[in-house]
């Protein structure tokens, strides 16, 4: 009875609503820079513009698909000690609408071709007209709005059927439900996310392709996830909405953990998509890692320079950085870790996208109104965080596994 009481007055502890005020006033702050950076850009190179939309919806959609991966995990592998920290996953997952909206522009750029950073919407080659059937307007947008349809069911389910149980209690025929369900959301997933990156990111280099690009966007987009949800927990429980000694340093080791593995996966993949390009050494699926490393300007350029940052910022430090217990451990070192891995999100995905803009394919230097929009709509992410947290607790306390999940050690 003594476990039973403690964990009850833990659940008890968890409150909703407060800090959510402080952090709107930031998403406020940086919607407003974002947007006047934005309009900056607009005005002075439209086309560098679209681009600069990409890479900032690209950012915000990799957070969120990434959570909604984490929430899904959790039901599909039924693990307790997840529990305590899945309402953190669930909270970024939740503004899949808002991301949707932000994909429209990236539609009405296509369809008035001028902003669009898609250059086979503009231009035709033998290339492009053998993948015509595929790579046209019209299904490019009818599969990212299918996309998106079946994104933002998923995610009603999950987690509505989650907030559900704050309200009527412990359900356990609910999280059978979602358990259930995760399994086929995991392929629907696999699918839906290689595709989408194919149409968003890989074709705007449409006569290079690789077979591992789905994977590899995926890696960066769980590690990403993975980063804002630790972040967020240390956070969290630094202001009190975690509750009471219910997220302790086992939960953050696995969080750490899983960090520690996912940057090893996307090495993994970064490594064996060169590597197989590299050794098959023909031209048409080696000019895209050439791009990355010289450049149209050659041996001057400094995209070499961002590729090896790259490396270090996304692979090397947090390696070495993760791989102490102690690091796991620490809030404070894994909210470094955490930063560190965000950034490296940013610089990958600027790596995938701006070699292809004209401008900065030859300066690869990044200008300060081309950060406008990747600002605007991480404001705009944040905003929707804080209306999450003005309404709903942190934890998921009335999960059945709940009080599992608050007393999780680790055995090792």
């Amino acid at each position: 009875m003594g476990e039973v009481k403690n964990s009850q007055q833990m659940a008890q502890s968890v409150v909703a609503g407060s800090g959510a005020s402080k952090l709107a006033g930031v998403a406020i702050g940086l919607i407003v820079v974002g947007a006047a950076l934005s309009v900056w850009l607009f005005s002075s190179d439209k086309h560098d513009f679209g681009f600069a939309w990409l890479w900032g919806f690209s950012f915000v959609w990799t957070i969120v698909m990434g959570a909604l991966f984490l929430v899904a995990l959790h039901h599909l592998s039924g693990a307790a000690w997840s529990t305590v920290i899945r309402r953190v996953a669930e909270m970024f997952a939740s503004p899949i609408a808002l991301i949707a909206l932000l994909f429209l522009p990236i539609l009405a750029f296509c369809w008035l071709k001028d902003l669009t950073p898609f250059r086979w919407m503009t231009e035709s080659d033998e290339i492009l007209e053998k993948k015509a059937a595929y790579l046209n307007i019209p299904f490019f947008t009818v599969r990212g709005l299918v996309f998106f349809a079946l994104w933002i069911l998923c995610a009603r389910f999950f987690i509505n059927k989650s907030i559900k149980q704050d309200i009527n209690g412990p359900d356990v025929v609910g999280t059978a439900s979602m358990r259930k369900w995760a399994g086929p959301f995991m392929i629907l997933f696999a699918f839906t996310c290689s595709f989408a990156a194919f149409d968003w990111l890989m074709s705007l280099d449409p006569h290079w392709f690789s077979t591992i690009y789905g994977v590899y966007i995926f890696a960066g987009m769980t590690l990403v996830a993975l980063a804002v949800v630790t972040l967020s927990v240390v956070w969290l429980q630094a202001k009190g909405r975690m509750g009471d000694g219910i997220v302790r340093p086992d939960h953050l080791y696995s969080l750490g953990a899983l960090m520690f593995t996912f940057t090893c996966f996307w090495g993994y993949i970064w490594f064996s998509q060169f590597m197989l390009i590299w050794y098959g050494n023909m031209p048409e699926e080696t000019i895209w890692f050439t791009k990355r490393g010289w450049g149209p300007g050659g041996a001057d350029n400094n995209w070499l320079g961002v590729t090896v940052v790259l490396l270090f910022l996304r692979f090397v430090i947090p390696f070495f950085f993760l791989i102490s217990r102690k690091t796991k451990t620490t809030p404070r070192l894994l909210v470094i870790a955490s930063v560190l891995i965000i950034i490296g999100q940013v610089w990958d995905l600027y790596w995938l996208i701006m070699p292809q803009a004209e401008y900065y394919a030859k300066s690869p230097g990044p200008s300060l109104q081309l950060f406008g929009p990747i600002i605007l709509m991480a404001g705009l992410l944040i905003l929707m965080i804080s209306r999450f947290l003005s309404s709903h607790r942190c934890v998921a306390v009335s999960d059945p596994l709940f009080d599992r999940s608050c007393r999780f050690e680790l055995t090792i």
